[in-house]
């Protein structure tokens, strides 16, 4: 019997049945991400929720989840891949549970508090498992970010129709056991990484916060997704109900849309990546993208109809850059240090999304307590600045950034 060649054919299902498991974890990430706007309505009924309440709920994640990038990746690349993957999915399975369960409002802040804390080591594992274990990275990062947008576009629409059957706690406690089966197996199948790269010695993390292209990479993903979550995690239903007099309903399929894409284009342009050799010309055409539709949502006389769904798919459209970003910072890091290269870079987007949600927030109280388009254009020019921001770093990336 040839044991070597039993050997690496274990080695290679153990390696796609992690890959899977860290995946359904994180896809339960990104629903409970955007499940907030849907279920806002049952949570707020049954728990007598303010809206401040609710909207310190919604960010809550995004704040743990930013501020705990950095450590996640420190951590993940002295204690290993496994190591963070576990920890991350028992806290995020805690998490989720006290968040399902959930009583009063310390409860659900806690519930999503623990979850954000868990879903940052998750990420930064996965982001660590695919480039120790895959050698195509920019395609594999891009199809991990096809999968994970599942969650979102899952949080949407299809979502809403679940709560005419099932309460949003029953939805809520499914992904829990959800998590709870997938971080169990991840006991069983999760291995610490190939032979070759399970021996690394702990680098230099002060050296990447010098590197001036983890710091441009940061406001690009800023720039295109950072600028894309807070819209349509929060902001785009009701511009499109309050600015044009349409059901929520028909104004979700605009931002489900807009989801969808970005999973197909994370794909679409992890391919592009590849074909062309270098990550710079995907960055740049995508951040350039982004700013003029950023631009034309803001400043034009936009209606609905296929003109605003074109405007919804091309913003979705140039936010699937975000695996490209990634193996770009991957390819910027020693490989001792890309746990927390990509965690750094991620901060940004997440970073973004909070301020700018809140951001538009302030805007809005104060330009009209009835919002009408052009209130919200005026908010809009706040991720349309940014995205201005994504061009200039995006040029000033290094000539093939590959």
């Amino acid at each position: 019997m040839d044991f070597n060649r039993a050997s690496t054919a274990v080695s290679g299902f153990n390696k796609w049945v992690g890959w899977w498991l860290l995946l359904v974890v994180f896809i339960s990430g990104f629903f409970f991400r955007f499940a907030p706007s849907t279920l806002s309505l049952s949570m707020q009924q049954e728990l007598n929720l303010s809206a401040t309440a609710l909207g310190l709920v919604a960010s809550m994640h995004f704040w743990i989840y930013t501020f705990m990038q950095v450590p996640s990746g420190a951590l993940a690349d002295k204690f290993g891949t496994r190591n963070s993957a576990l920890l991350g999915g028992g806290v995020t399975t805690a998490g989720a549970l006290c968040f399902g369960l959930a009583s009063n409002l310390p409860w659900l802040l806690a519930g999503t508090a623990l979850m954000g804390l868990g879903l940052a080591a998750i990420f930064v594992a996965l982001m660590r498992y695919n480039t120790q274990w895959f050698s195509r990275h920019t395609l594999v990062l891009s199809a991990t970010m096809l999968f994970a947008a599942l969650g979102s576009v899952i949080a949407q629409s299809p979502t809403a129709q679940l709560l005419i059957w099932f309460s949003w706690r029953e939805i809520v406690l499914f992904f829990t056991v959800l998590i709870l089966i997938a971080s169990l197996l991840m006991v069983r199948f999760l291995t610490a990484g190939p032979p070759a790269q399970q021996r690394v010695a702990q680098g230099d993390n002060w050296a990447v916060l010098k590197n001036k292209q983890i710091w441009l990479l940061f406001v690009c993903v800023a720039a295109t997704n950072g600028t894309l979550y807070a819209f349509l995690g929060l902001w785009a239903i009701p511009l499109i109900v309050d600015g044009f007099q349409v059901s929520a309903t028909l104004a979700a399929q605009y931002s489900t849309t807009a989801l969808i894409v970005y999973g197909l284009g994370s794909l679409l342009w992890g391919w592009v990546g590849e074909r062309v050799g270098a990550h710079k010309p995907v960055i740049l055409a995508t951040a350039v993208l982004a700013a003029v539709t950023w631009a034309v949502l803001t400043y034009s006389n936009w209606s609905l109809g296929w003109p605003g769904m074109a405007l919804f798919l091309l913003l979705g459209l140039s936010g699937g850059p975000v695996g490209v970003i990634f193996a770009a910072a991957k390819d910027a890091a020693p490989p001792q240090n890309v746990g927390f290269a990509i965690a750094l870079v991620n901060m940004g987007a997440f970073l973004i999304a909070a301020i700018v949600q809140t951001g538009m927030g302030v805007i809005l109280d104060v330009t009209s307590p009835t919002p009408q388009l052009g209130d919200y254009q005026l908010a809009l020019q706040l991720p349309f600045f940014v995205s201005v921001l994504g061009v200039a770093a995006a040029l000033m990336l290094p000539g093939r950034s590959s």
